[in-house]
């Protein structure tokens, strides 16, 4: 079996899942071979380069990973593509529709494969569930929710190079680094993978407690192409008291599918059908490392990719939609506003976004109001 090199532009922060995978070894004869990241000096597993130069005058591998801040995604995609190499690059694909057009334009240009780690969209649950969904087992779906209320503190926004939460970086590349776009992107994803569609007629409510230029809070709500009714509710800013896990539920015509409930950790993802049979498909467990396996698969058997760019632009095109419909971000007045150990919060944003996703409705809150008032 001919040996698969695998290298990494990125080491630290959310590359660490990776170097944490790789070890695992789940498939034969995958090597990693290097990694560029400026930051980072030493690692266990391979050398460090600075640039992605230092590494190609001496090594030539057949997968690079790009797991770096989204305004790298681009430049960093097209010079893998460029060298040779095939691509597995980490979520979101880019910061623009534009930028990730010209990724995959690179893609086609050099006959390479392209893999965008949306880790839901591999997990063997989650495609077990949608196999069922597109084979009609649960009828056509007629809304599909998701909630996630996760508490960010000031270190969040500060982490790394400090891109967290901007619209461009220093040399003004598109970051738009938001709530949607980076810690809870999986789940929007997910509900369009479910839907196998993009989301149409889009409506949103953007806002901010940070102080940040993007947005910690926002309700997205739209059609899918066979018009079902989709809604995204979440939030980096609700509260420790109010958090609440990733919660999807989708109701098709014959069942309802969920994962996660109010107030409770996902685990199983279940069917409940009409008749009032469940079918539990098991525990979602969103393994890091399976789009790198993935990825071997399809080179060496052409298995499918479980998310492939076209696929992955879907999520993209709706925040470049709600970037276009609210530009800024409506900040929460001042009065709202809590600081609580190093936690910016609003008291009693919980309970209305709580409120959003029970109604299936875009947020009307009085912003003159002292508090917020669901």
């Amino acid at each position: 079996m001919k040996e698969i090199k695998v290298a990494m532009f990125g080491a630290g922060g959310f590359a660490g899942n990776y170097l944490n995978a790789i070890p695992l070894k789940k498939r034969e004869a995958v090597r990693l071979i290097g990694a560029v990241d400026p930051f980072v000096k030493e690692c266990a597993l391979c050398p460090i380069y600075n640039t992605p130069d230092e590494l190609f005058a001496v090594e030539q591998p057949d997968i690079v990973i790009v797991s770096t801040p989204i305004h790298l995604h681009a430049e960093q995609a097209i010079y893998a593509f460029e060298h040779g190499c095939h691509v597995v690059l980490e979520k979101p694909i880019s910061a623009t529709v534009e930028s990730a057009r010209q990724i995959m334009a690179a893609r086609d240009k050099t006959g390479k494969l392209l893999s965008i780690g949306f880790q839901l969209c591999y997990d063997p649950v989650i495609r077990a569930v949608k196999a069922d969904a597109d084979a009609g087992l649960f009828g056509k779906p007629v809304s599909m929710k998701v909630l996630v209320l996760w508490p960010r503190d000031h270190s969040y926004y500060h982490r790394g190079t400090g891109w967290a939460g901007k619209k461009l970086d220093h040399a003004g590349r598109p970051i738009y680094d938001n709530v949607l776009s980076n810690a809870t992107a999986h789940y929007l994803m997910n509900m369009l993978f479910m839907a196998n569609s993009p989301v149409t007629s889009l409506e949103c409510a953007t806002y901010r407690a940070n102080a940040i230029e993007t947005f910690d809070t926002a309700v997205m709500k739209g059609l899918s192409t066979t018009g079902a009714q989709l809604l995204v509710v979440v939030s980096h800013a609700a509260g420790k008291e109010s958090q609440q896990n990733p919660m999807f539920e989708y109701t098709y015509e014959k069942a309802v599918l969920r994962w996660g409930g109010k107030g409770q950790t996902a685990k199983n993802f279940t069917a409940t059908f009409n008749d009032g049979t469940v079918k539990d498909y098991g525990e979602v467990k969103q393994e890091y490392g399976e789009n790198l396996w993935n990825m071997v698969d399809a080179i060496r058997d052409g298995a499918a990719l479980g998310c492939p760019a076209e696929t992955a632009l879907w999520h993209l095109q709706a925040l470049e939609e709600m970037r276009r419909q609210q530009p800024e971000s409506t900040p929460f007045p001042a009065s709202w506003v809590q600081e609580t150990e190093g936690l910016t919060w609003v008291p009693g944003l919980g309970k209305a976004l709580n409120d959003c996703f029970d109604a299936g409705e875009l947020p009307h809150w009085d912003l003159t109001a002292p508090e917020l008032r669901p």
